[in-house]
């Protein structure tokens, strides 16, 4: 080719720019590149740097809860910082020792680590990733540090104060049974509901749905939709409902279809979800927990703790904003006739 080594170097390393390489140069390097099959040595690159170009998401079990939103906000933001993404499991997250957590970091290969968890982080296992020194950023997670989360308290008031300006008073709140560890989500946007209604001066109204939807006496029937129907055919009925997630406002909406009820025009509703999402009902009224923008905090937040590992840094709060979609009215008391 009649180049020099450093320049062939410098267009394989993305540093023809930089290095102000003719255009024509470099495309007659990739060229040769693609004839050769030639294909970047990452660990000599890791040996000559220090530093591998990727970074891990660690899902500590299988089905653990990884929003398509969130995902696409660790990506892009990982690509255009021009590293690598690994996805993988680690069996017993919470019980491994320090020898088999330092282990899988070094059978990684990467730099940093994402952290998703649900049901929150033992701190023994925090205290162990930070005497280790090992980058990580813990994702959906509330924690003081290193984390990056919702503002799902803030989400819940938003919700009662978006109904509450509508005259519902009225206002049902519905969530699923209890887990033996919940995820702070459900504390929270039920705390900031409660916060909401009691600054008004309504009276709250919760409401828990099965968890297992399956009946063990009627093959077939939804005991989570059973739940909601029990609800909705209260006297009084609520006027408008907030659900905890998908899973729940779907079920109001199934009882509300079975028992003949209009959304929004006998009921308004409105769920948290990462979107809006109108593929098994009309667009309903949205407060979205921000997956995106989480994802892409945190990896902002990865690369400086990269830099820092020492450092607690403060975790990151993404505020969540109501998306309108077509699933509440004003209470029917105040609507022009």
């Amino acid at each position: 080719m009649g180049l020099s080594r450093a320049t062939v170097t410098h267009v394989l390393n993305g540093r023809a720019a930089e290095q102000r390489i003719r255009p024509d140069t470099q495309k007659r390097v990739l060229e040769v590149a693609l004839e050769l099959g030639y294909r970047p040595n990452a660990a000599a690159r890791a040996v000559r740097s220090g530093k591998y170009g990727s970074v891990a998401l660690i899902q500590s079990q299988l089905g653990q809860y990884l929003p398509a939103e969130l995902l696409a906000g660790l990506t892009s933001a990982i690509v255009a910082r021009g590293m690598l993404l690994v996805l993988t499991q680690v069996a017993n997250i919470d019980s491994s020792d320090d020898a088999y957590v330092a282990q899988t970091m070094r059978e990684l290969s990467v730099d940093g680590v994402f952290v998703n968890r649900h049901g929150g982080t033992p701190p023994p296992f925090i205290e162990r990733i930070r005497k280790l020194r090992i980058p990580a950023i813990f994702l959906n997670a509330k924690q003081e540090f290193d984390a990056v989360y919702p503002d799902d308290l803030a989400g819940g008031k938003l919700a009662a104060e978006y109904l509450l300006r509508l005259h519902h008073e009225r206002i049902a709140y519905v969530e699923s049974e209890p887990r033996c560890i919940p995820h702070y989500s459900e504390l929270d946007r039920r705390a900031g509901y409660l916060t909401a209604m009691a600054s008004a001066g309504r009276t709250p109204w919760i409401h828990q749905i099965p968890v297992d939807w399956r009946s063990p006496d009627v093959p077939g029937e939804d005991r989570r939709v059973e739940a909601a129907i029990q609800l909705l055919q209260t006297p009084n009925r609520p006027t408008a409902v907030i659900a905890y997630e998908f899973t729940e406002s779907m079920a109001v909406v199934r009882a509300a279809l079975t028992m003949g009820l209009k959304i929004p025009g006998d009921i308004s509703l409105i769920q948290f979800h990462n979107r809006v999402d109108d593929s098994t009902f009309i667009p309903v009224h949205t407060v979205s927990n921000m997956m995106l923008e989480v994802g892409e905090g945190a990896v902002g937040m990865l690369l400086d703790k990269i830099s820092m590992p020492e450092a607690a840094l403060p975790s990151k709060v993404i505020p969540e904003i109501l998306i309108e979609g077509a699933t509440c009215l004003p209470h029917r008391r105040y609507v022009e006739p």
